[in-house]
């Protein structure tokens, strides 16, 4: 199956949703420059020493993602190299021009590692009079940092766990903790920043007679971070929300015809959902930064449901 960049599956959803082609073109430079940073910023995050927390089968099961315990000092310089390729394509999105002097001021002269725990704690009020004193909306700072930390914290999972684009690793990568022992990870948060899944995906079909869960065609469930990156297993009838997981907890929205395996799945409990597609139905396996604004058809119609995402996003807020 072929892996698009983020330009392709922007470039994808505007021939498919002409309707969507003003937002993603806003966004698709923002997108391009993510994508592409994490690997550039490796060096700079082995250089500054800083490394993960050793993978802990207990506290993983307890629900405790790395970032929760690690120190974040030596990621000063990260940050910096990362806010200098990112803002100047971030401040010319629609509504951020206006801030672009506070931004550039805030990751030059600010509080971004406190800021940076406060986002990763999901710290409100820290995060609300942080922004306060930068002269930001907290939405202003939080969507900043989300783009800022989640490369950096990407490539420091580059640095210490390193797979190739397939997710097939060779002999010189080094498979994550929670893809070698998906049962270590039950959550449904992200296993190293703690997040919440901004897209799912079941795996395209997948044939080996020597395996005898991929003979049967694939379909494993992926929830993929929406601000690091990282991809983990799930089970496939649990609400990654309130982890309710009794039959009929998971019901599905889709269109009538051509959906292209593109869904919603949202929870009975708790009214939470999560878009996504099971690439099954698909020939193309599209950027999963990306794929999340390309279905924001489907948050509409998740929202006139009154249903909350699990990530809140400037895609998914109406």
């Amino acid at each position: 199956m072929k892996r698009l960049s983020p330009a392709e599956t922007l470039a994808e959803a505007m021939e498919r949703r002409p309707a969507l082609r003003p937002m993603l073109e806003a966004f698709a430079p923002l997108m391009e420059a993510r994508g592409s940073l994490p690997e550039r910023l490796a060096e700079a995050v082995a250089q500054s020493g800083f490394r993960l927390p050793d993978w802990d089968d207990a506290r993983a099961q307890a629900g405790e993602p790395l970032l929760a315990s690690a120190e974040l000092s030596a990621l000063a310089l990260p940050m910096q190299e990362a806010a200098s390729s990112l803002l100047p394509v971030l401040t010319a999105a629609r509504g951020m021009a206006e801030h672009a002097p506070a931004l550039t001021a805030f990751f030059q002269h600010g509080d971004v590692l406190r800021a940076s725990r406060a986002l990763l704690d999901a710290d409100a009020d820290s995060l609300e009079a942080l922004a306060a004193e930068a002269g930001l909306p907290p939405a202003v700072l939080a969507f900043a940092l989300e783009n800022v930390l989640g490369a950096v914290v990407r490539a420091a999972v580059l640095c210490q766990w390193p797979a190739s684009p397939d997710r097939h690793y060779g002999p010189e990568d080094t498979p994550a903790p929670w893809d070698e022992r998906p049962a270590s990870w039950m959550q449904g948060f992200c296993p190293v920043c703690g997040s919440a899944p901004s897209v799912s995906y079941l795996e395209e079909k997948i044939f080996d007679e020597k395996n005898a869960f991929a003979s049967g065609g694939g379909g494993r469930k992926h929830l993929h971070c929406g601000l690091c990156g990282t991809e983990w297993h799930f089970r496939r009838g649990t609400c990654p929300a309130c982890g309710k997981e009794e039959e009929g907890t998971l019901e599905m929205l889709r269109e009538a015809t051509g959906a292209r395996g593109e869904r919603v799945e949202w929870c009975t409990h708790c009214k939470s959902y999560c878009t996504g597609a099971d690439l099954r139905e698909r020939d193309t396996r599209p950027d999963m930064d990306a794929f999340p604004l390309c279905l924001m058809h489907l948050d509409m119609a998740a929202s006139e449901r009154g249903l909350t995402p699990l990530y809140p996003a400037f895609w998914n807020q109406f």
